[in-house]
């Protein structure tokens, strides 16, 4: 695979992008994580700084290739015993349905079980969010439960991937199929 699209760890002025996709609700249909007010440049910076110095979490931008633009998110959190939690937004919609979310999988795949020595990374989608299950399962994901969250107030399905599923490659075994709307 030849990425288009390479991670780098966020940094507190990525916030004056990120703020606008907060305030974005496209974005955020899906999530339990929504904001529930407009959301400014000052407010998310001040997001942003708490949250880079979390120990159990790993923050990073997703960037084009070609000209370094920041287009999205993808986190590693709830870091413990050797496992941890994916989420990812792609927030420049231009670039949704593009492959740029499921190439950076691929590298956060390549950082979590070879950097944290991980061996297993989970994601849990909302069970209306089409496209984010289909992702998950063309770059491997296994569903393992489905279950109601009173907090977020929606089905949730819980993927696993796992450090022998990466070691076998078989998150690049789509590597070269059309993904729609992802």
């Amino acid at each position: 695979m030849n990425p288009s699209v390479y991670i780098r760890p966020l940094v507190v002025q990525d916030a004056l992008i990120s703020y606008q996709w907060r305030n974005n609700p496209r974005i955020w249909r899906f999530t339990g994580a929504r904001p529930d007010k407009y959301i400014t440049p000052e407010m998310e910076t001040a997001w942003l700084y708490d949250v880079l110095r979390r120990e159990n979490e790993r923050r990073f931008a997703i960037c084009l290739l070609m000209d370094n633009k920041y287009i999205g998110n993808i986190f590693l959190t709830d870091i413990q015993e050797k496992e941890a939690q994916m989420h990812i937004f792609i927030g420049e919609m231009e670039y949704w349905g593009k492959r740029r979310a499921y190439e950076s999988i691929c590298l956060i795949f390549d950082y979590g079980f070879n950097e944290l020595m991980l061996d297993t990374i989970y994601v849990q989608i909302n069970s209306k969010n089409a496209a984010a299950i289909v992702l998950g399962k063309l770059v491997g994901f296994r569903k393992v439960s489905e279950y109601y969250d009173t907090n977020k107030e929606m089905m949730l399905e819980k993927m696993i991937f796992t450090r022998n599923r990466y070691e076998h490659q078989e998150h690049l075994s789509n590597a070269g199929n059309e993904i729609d709307q992802l």
